[in-house]
C-alpha cells in the first residue's frame, strides 16, 4: 500500500505541462525566424557552436529533475508492515462535582482546579479504557459519552466551570443514576464510576443508589477534594463571604465519612486528594486490576519513506543538465581561419537557462515558505498546549501573514481566540475555515466550534443551527448530537423563563389596580355595615327600654366560647407534635 505523506507538494506538478507548452512555443518561434534567413539546415550549420537537439536534451533533464524533486518533497511511502492489535479495557465514567462549594480555597488554587488536574493526569495514564465525563451539582449532565478520544475529553475538562449547571447543590445520587444509564445495560461487569467531590451531599438517597449501581456491576471509587476543617465561600453577588439564612458565614467542609460510605457500598476505594500523581496511580491500578473486556482491534501500519531516492534522481538530473554544454566551444585554428565564411550568430532565447532559473526559484521559494509556515504553526500549537494563548495567537497570525489561506492556521487561531473568550472573532475564523476546506471532517469540526462560541454566549438558536451543520457533514458526531440536545433544552427553558417573567411583570402591573379595587370594596362594605348598624340601633331604641336579653342569645354565646376553646386545644396538640421537628433548608452551594 502506497501513499504520499505531503500531498500538497504534488500541486506543484501543474507547472510541468506549462513549461512544456512554453518550450514548444519557443522552438516553433526559433524555426520560423531561421526560415526567414534561408535554408534551415544551412543557417543552423553556420550558427557558431550550435549543436542540434542539445536544447531539447537539456530541457528534458530539467523537467525530469523538477518532477522527481517534487515527488521527493511529497514523500512517497509504502506500508510494508501491518499489525493488528487487540484492545482490552473497562468503561469508566468520571462524575465531577461542579457545585459552588468546589470554588473553596482550602486547597490551592481551589477544589475545582485540583479536580481538573487530577482528571488530566488520570487520562494521561489510561491507555485502552473508554472514558466518559458527567458534571453535576443540583442536576447532572453528560458532557462526553464513552469514548477513547482522550483529547476531546481533556478539552471539555479544561472548559468546566460552576456555571455549567444552573441548579446548585450537590446531588450525588443523580450523577450515579446518569452514570448507570451511560453504561451498557447488558453487562454486569467491566464498569467503574469515579466520583470526584467534596462530599457535601444534599441527597439522602445517594447511598441507596450506589448500592443499586453495585448490584448492576458498577464499581464506585470516590475522591475527596478539600479539607475537613473547611473554609468560607465567596459570594459573587454580594462580593463578600457567603451567608446562610441566619446570617452566619457558610463553612464548606470535606465530608470524608459520606464519601467513604459511598465507596464501601460500591465495592471501591476512597482517596483523599493530596498528591495528584499518587491518586491517579492508585485509580489506574484499581482499573487495571478489574476484569477487562475486548474493545475491538486497531490496525497499525508501519510505513517506509522513499523520498531520498527521488531527491537523488532529481539532483543527478539537474547536475547532468549543468555539466552538458549548450554549444560547441570555439577552437583557434590558424589554417582554417579564412577558409570558411563566418556568419554572425543571431541571439536566440535562452530557453533552457531561463527554465532552470525559474524552476529552482519556484522550488526554493515554495519549500521555504511552506517550512516557515509549518514551523510557526507547530510553535503555536506547543504554546497552545501550555495555555499560553496570547503567544500562540501571535504565532498563528505570523503564519497566516505568510499563507493567508492556510486552513490549519485559521482553525488554530480561532481555537486560541475561543480560549481567550473572544467568541465573535473566533467564530469568524471558524466560518472562514469551513469555507476554505473541502473535507467534510474539517467542515464538521469548524461548524462544531462555531456552535460552541454561540453556546458560550447563550445564543441557543444560532448554536442549534451550527450543530445541525456539523451533523450534515458528520452524522456520527456524538458530541454534536449531545450539544444540539442541550441547546434545544436550554432554548426551551429560556422561553419558559421569559413567559414566567412576563406573567410576573403583568401581575405586578395589575396588583396596584387590584389593591385599589379591594380597598374600594372594603370601604363600601364598611359603609353598608355602618348603615345596617345604625338601622338596628334605631330599631332597638324604638323597643321598650326594660326588655331583657333572650335565653337563646346566652346559648349562642356559650356555643361560640366552646368552639373557640376546642379549636385552641387542637392547635396546641398540633404544635406539641411538631415541636422539635427538624426542617431541612435548601442549599445553593
Amino acid at each position: 500500500m502506497f501513499r504520499f505523506q505531503e500531498l500538497d507538494y504534488l500541486f506543484a506538478l501543474a507547472i510541468v505541462p506549462v513549461l512544456i507548452v512554453l518550450f514548444i512555443a519557443v522552438i516553433y518561434w526559433r524555426r520560423k525566424k531561421i526560415k526567414q534567413l534561408g535554408d534551415e539546415r544551412l543557417v543552423e550549420s553556420q550558427i557558431l557552436g550550435f549543436i542540434p537537439g542539445r536544447a531539447t536534451l537539456k530541457f528534458i533533464l530539467l523537467t525530469i529533475g523538477l518532477v522527481f524533486t517534487i515527488v521527493g518533497l511529497a514523500n512517497l511511502q509504502a506500508g510494508d508492515k501491518i499489525e493488528k492489535v487487540q484492545r482490552k479495557g473497562v468503561d469508566v465514567v468520571i462524575a465531577l462535582d461542579v457545585s459552588k462549594s468546589m470554588l473553596a480555597t482550602d486547597i490551592q488554587p481551589n477544589r475545582l482546579t485540583r479536580a481538573q488536574q487530577l482528571i488530566m493526569t488520570l487520562t494521561d495514564k489510561m491507555q485502552n479504557d473508554r472514558v466518559a465525563l458527567i458534571v453535576f451539582a443540583g442536576r447532572s449532565y453528560l458532557q462526553v459519552p464513552l469514548t477513547v478520544d482522550y483529547a476531546a475529553l481533556k478539552m471539555m475538562v479544561q472548559n468546566v466551570s460552576t456555571d455549567m449547571v444552573p441548579t446548585q447543590g450537590t446531588v450525588i445520587g443523580d450523577a450515579v443514576d446518569m452514570a448507570v444509564q451511560s453504561f451498557s445495560q447488558t453487562e454486569l461487569k467491566y464498569k467503574s464510576l469515579i466520583v470526584i467531590s467534596d462530599g457535601e451531599d444534599h441527597d439522602e438517597a445517594a447511598l441507596k443508589k450506589v448500592q443499586d449501581a453495585a448490584e448492576k456491576g458498577v464499581v464506585v471509587h470516590t475522591v475527596g477534594i478539600g479539607s475537613p476543617q473547611g473554609t468560607t465561600l465567596y459570594d459573587p453577588e454580594t462580593k463578600s463571604v457567603k451567608l446562610d439564612e441566619q446570617g452566619a458565614p457558610v463553612i464548606s467542609k470535606l465530608n470524608e465519612e459520606e464519601l467513604r460510605s459511598l465507596a464501601a457500598a460500591g465495592h471501591g476505594t476512597y482517596s483523599l486528594l493530596q498528591n495528584t500523581n499518587d491518586v491517579a496511580n492508585k485509580l489506574v491500578s484499581n482499573l487495571d486490576g478489574m476484569e477487562q473486556k475486548s474493545l475491538g482491534s486497531v490496525v497499525y501500519t508501519d510505513y517506509t519513506s522513499y523520498f531520498q531516492y527521488f531527491i537523488l534522481v532529481g539532483f543527478l538530473a539537474f547536475l547532468a543538465e549543468w555539466l552538458i554544454p549548450g554549444a560547441k566551444r570555439k577552437r583557434n585554428k590558424a589554417k582554417d581561419a579564412k577558409s570558411k565564411p563566418v556568419m554572425v550568430k543571431k541571439p536566440t532565447p535562452p530557453v533552457a537557462a531561463a527554465s532552470a532559473v525559474l524552476i529552482m526559484i519556484l522550488l526554493s521559494t515554495t519549500a521555504m515558505a511552506q517550512n516557515n509556515t509549518n514551523t510557526l504553526l507547530q510553535q503555536g500549537n506547543k504554546l497552545y498546549d501550555q495555555k499560553r494563548y496570547d503567544e500562540a495567537t501571535a504565532n498563528y497570525l505570523q503564519a497566516l501573514k505568510k499563507d493567508p489561506n492556510n486552513a490549519t492556521g485559521l482553525f488554530n487561531l480561532g481555537s486560541a481566540l475561543y480560549q481567550k473568550k473572544q467568541y465573535d472573532s473566533s467564530r469568524k475564523l471558524m466560518a472562514a475555515t469551513a469555507d476554505a476546506i473541502k473535507d467534510k471532517g474539517g467542515k464538521s469540526a469548524a461548524h462544531y466550534n462555531i456552535g460552541n462560541t454561540y453556546m458560550a454566549q447563550r445564543k441557543w438558536e444560532d448554536a442549534i443551527a451550527s450543530y445541525k451543520n456539523t451533523l450534515r457533514n458528520n452524522p456520527q458526531d456524538a458530541d454534536a448530537k449531545y450539544n444540539l440536545s442541550y441547546a434545544e433544552e436550554m432554548l426551551k427553558k429560556d422561553k419558559n423563563d421569559k413567559k414566567d417573567k412576563q406573567k410576573q411583570d403583568q401581575q405586578k402591573q395589575d396588583k396596584p389596580q387590584q389593591d385599589k379595587d379591594k380597598k374600594d370594596k372594603d370601604k363600601k362594605e364598611k359603609q353598608d355595615q355602618q348603615k345596617e348598624n345604625d338601622k338596628d340601633k334605631k330599631e332597638q331604641q324604638d323597643q321598650q327600654p326594660q326588655s331583657q336579653p333572650s335565653k337563646l342569645t346566652e346559648q349562642q354565646a356559650e356555643q361560640m366560647l366552646n368552639a373557640v376553646q376546642q379549636q385552641e386545644k387542637k392547635l396546641q396538640d398540633k404544635l406539641k407534635k411538631e415541636k422539635g421537628m427538624r426542617v431541612k433548608m435548601d442549599k445553593d452551594w
